[in-house]
């Protein structure tokens, strides 16, 4: 089920659906999203194969589900480059940096 949601919200590796949490009392779905990758390229720099500092929890708001509000959580990845020696969250490709909504909903 979690690869159907991958596919309908658009993401592509190393970015997943893994769970959803359906709570219809409050009208609301929230879609778990992972990003599997060990190592990234450095926001900051671009410097490919960089290790992952931490991941941070986020939330977005996205287009209704039905009758039901939906929402993107993710815990996004931060980046402890070794070349410019930043640490950099990595962008997600559903939402402008620093956003609480989807580029989906935004264009609604």
């Amino acid at each position: 089920m979690e690869t159907l949601y991958t596919q309908a919200l658009g993401l592509s590796a190393p970015w997943r659906v893994v769970s959803l949490d359906f709570r219809p009392a409050e009208g609301v779905i929230a879609f778990q999203i992972d990003n599997t990758a060990k190592r990234l390229a450095c926001p900051a720099c671009g410097a490919a194969d960089q290790p992952i500092h931490d991941r941070l929890p986020r939330t977005w708001r996205h287009l209704n589900f039905f009758q039901y509000q939906a929402v993107l959580q993710a815990s996004v990845p931060r980046v402890a480059c070794t070349v410019c020696e930043k640490t950099a969250q990595v962008e997600v490709p559903w939402a402008r940096a620093g956003a609480g909504f989807t580029q989906t909903l935004e264009a609604f």
